[in-house]
């Protein structure tokens, strides 16, 4: 089904792939889009009837683009969206030409439940579609990426900068490259079928295709409730063994728990810019969540918002999630564009939907394939403190390509 509604336009597929993990819930496809708004910095292109291009702050024109239509919107946010929120600038180079920021406004919406049953919201599925159609299959080769010896070199550069008291932790990333050839959509599937999660998704528009296997929610709201889930600790899952004690190592782990509540603290200083005042509040803290590849620890903070609060500013209030930049975020955001040698772009973003009455879900832009033409990127990154062991840091980043590599290994064994 979604291999022939890509050939009407942009497809957004947002998954709940896990029954039993407690953030899955209902799985949405987007098609047909009768409207559409990207940002490329202040350059915003709207599609409706004609295509027009203006020139404004991306957050007022996607308020005022969802204001105007007041109907479901699915897409993404950029990570270089902040430069809209803080002072601050992306210089490095791009990985590709995807916009800063993507939504549409979908002629035909699906919504499917846990147990399958299809619901369609709006419009019709067009009769030529056929659901058992697949798509082709894919190769991929890894082409290149950052050395060992220069990512170990940022570690120790970042607890130079933390010992100088510049921050207290800090996200680094790089980026993995792969040669691509084949379906976009068979490569999706692959990385679901490899490791289930509960934020999965997959979006095309124009030439740029995004799978997405993210197990971490940023931002959440139902009425005046808004939560948000940062993922921060991580340490390997190895098959077919016992996990008992690595989780119990994960939850006793001083420097994970560190890292963790700082950025609890940040999202609830991020909250508090919109919450009613007193309803900040921390749960589930440290909780752990598995996966197919890793243990990670999972902590949520709520909050409650006035009736009249718009989804917007909530949302950029809150933008991008702490867990992908560090504390305090403003001075870790400028470390991470000194110290990485390529713009994030949709790496680190949100992907999710808002709803006609302003409820809206959006995860955290990881484990993340994101391909135009036959170039595929797939960033990883992780937390930088003062106790982080170089090496060690750069073990977990393999750990969190392991979710792409473990397929390229298997497409070349077949």
């Amino acid at each position: 089904m979604i291999s022939r509604l890509r050939e009407k336009g942009t497809v957004v597929w947002l998954e709940s792939q896990m029954d039993d993990h407690p953030a899955s819930s209902k799985s949405y496809l987007a098609a047909i889009p009768v409207a559409s708004i990207k940002a490329f910095g202040n350059e915003i292109h709207i599609q409706k009837e004609e295509k027009k291009v203006i020139h404004s702050d991306p957050w007022t024109a996607l308020k005022e683009f969802r204001d105007e239509y007041g109907d479901w919107l699915f897409g993404y946010l950029g990570y270089d969206l902040k430069n809209f929120v803080e002072d601050l600038g992306s210089d490095n180079p791009k990985l590709n030409n995807a916009p800063d920021m993507f939504f549409m406004v979908p002629g035909l919406l699906l919504e499917i439940d846990k147990n399958g049953s299809i619901d369609i919201l709006k419009g019709e599925l067009p009769a030529e579609i056929d659901p058992l159609r697949n798509g082709e299959e894919f190769t991929i080769r890894l082409s290149s990426r950052i050395e060992e010896s220069e990512y170990l070199n940022l570690v120790k550069k970042a607890q130079k900068d933390i010992f100088e008291g510049d921050y207290y932790e800090v996200n680094l990333s790089h980026s993995v490259e792969f040669s691509f050839q084949g379906d976009s959509f068979s490569l999706y599937k692959a990385m679901r079928n490899a490791g289930p999660v509960p934020f999965g998704g997959y979006l095309t528009v124009d030439d740029l295709f995004i799978c997405c296997a993210s197990p971490e929610r940023f931002l959440a709201r139902n009425g005046q409730n808004v939560w948000s889930q940062p993922i921060k600790g991580t340490i390997s899952r190895e098959p077919g063994r016992n996990s008992t004690e690595a989780i119990e190592k994960l939850k006793s782990s001083e420097k994970e728990r560190a890292e963790n509540l700082m950025i609890v603290d940040l999202v609830r200083n991020d909250m508090s810019r919109v919450a009613e005042k007193n309803t900040v509040r921390v749960l589930d803290l440290f909780e752990i969540q598995s996966f197919e590849t890793v243990h990670q620890m999972v902590s949520t903070v709520e909050c409650r918002v006035s009736v009249g609060m718009d989804s917007i500013e909530v949302i950029k209030a809150c933008f991008p999630m702490g867990s992908m930049t560090g504390a305090p975020k403003i001075a870790a955001m400028r470390a991470i564009e000194e110290y990485e040698n390529y713009q994030r772009g949709v790496y680190s973003g949100a992907l999710g939907y808002i709803k006609p009455d302003g409820d809206f879900d959006l995860n955290v832009i990881i484990r993340t394939a994101i391909i135009e033409g036959n170039s595929l990127v797939y960033p990883v990154g992780g937390a930088i403190t003062s106790d982080s062991d170089p090496k060690a840091e750069w073990e977990e980043t393999l750990i969190k390509a392991r979710a792409i590599t473990n397929i390229l290994e298997r497409v070349q064994k077949t």
